[in-house]
C-alpha cells in the first residue's frame, strides 16, 4: 500500500492510499490474521477482499492497532470505541478513510474516467447541467456524482433521487477547493453540508461535513 494523500486539523483527518489487487501480497502487511480470514471467507471476489483489507489497514495504520470498525444495523461503518465518526470508500484500486471528531463525515473516492458522461441523467438535474463547468466536463460531473455519495452517507435514506433531491451550488473546478450541497425537499431546503473535495490524475475525492 501507497499513501497518496493525508490531511489533518484538530477536527478532521482523511488518508487515501492506493494497492494492488493481489490478496496474498496485501495480507503479507497484515498482522491481524483475522482479518484476512474474514475477508477470506466474506467476499467472493480478489478485488472485494482487497479493497475490504487495505481499508482496515488504512484504519490501524491512522489510528493503531487496537482500531476496530463495525456496523450500524443500517450499514453505517463505526469504530467500535465511539471515540470518532468515521466513512470509508473504495474505487478501483484506492481507498479513503475520514475521521471527524464531534459531528458526522462522509467521504467519497471515484476512479476517474469516461464512464460518468453516460450516467449523468441518474444523478444530475437541470440547474446543476446549466451551471456546469465545461472546462472540464468529465471531472465536473465526476465530483457531482461523488459529493451526492458522500453527502448520502450523512442524511442516509430519506427517499427522492440524487438527480430530484440533491442540489450542488454552482463552482468552479480546480485542483482542490470546496462547494456545497443540499437535500431538497418540494423545493425548500432541509440540510446543506460543505464538501471539500480534491483533483488527482487517477481519482477525484469528496468530503461532505454534516
Amino acid at each position: 500500500m501507497r499513501l497518496c494523500h493525508h490531511f489533518v486539523n484538530e477536527e478532521l483527518e482523511y488518508a487515501v492510499c492506493e494497492f494492488g489487487n493481489d490478496f496474498a501480497e496485501l495480507s503479507l502487511h497484515c498482522a491481524d490474521a483475522s482479518l484476512v480470514e474474514y475477508a477470506l471467507t466474506h467476499f467472493k471476489s480478489e478485488s472485494r477482499r482487497c479493497e475490504w483489507l487495505a481499508s482496515r489497514l488504512l484504519v490501524k495504520e491512522l489510528r493503531g492497532d487496537s482500531a476496530k470498525v463495525i456496523y450500524a444495523p443500517d450499514g453505517k461503518p463505526l469504530l467500535a470505541d465511539a471515540s470518532e465518526y468515521i466513512s470509508i470508500s473504495h474505487t478501483d484500486g484506492y481507498v479513503a478513510v475520514a475521521f471527524r471528531k464531534h459531528r458526522d463525515v462522509g467521504v467519497d473516492i471515484e476512479r476517474r474516467g469516461a464512464k460518468v458522461l453516460k450516467l449523468r441523467k441518474r444523478f444530475m438535474n437541470v440547474a446543476e447541467e446549466d451551471a456546469l463547468d465545461k472546462a472540464d466536463e468529465q471531472t465536473s460531473l465526476l465530483l457531482h456524482w461523488s459529493a451526492k455519495e458522500a453527502f448520502y452517507k450523512i442524511i442516509g435514506n430519506r427517499g427522492g433521487s440524487f438527480s430530484d433531491s440533491f442540489l450542488i451550488s454552482p463552482f468552479r473546478l480546480s485542483d482542490a477547493g470546496l462547494f456545497y450541497i443540499s437535500y431538497m425537499v418540494q423545493g425548500a431546503e432541509i440540510k446543506r453540508s460543505e464538501v471539500s473535495y480534491i483533483v488527482a490524475s487517477s481519482y477525484v475525492l469528496t468530503i461532505s461535513l454534516a
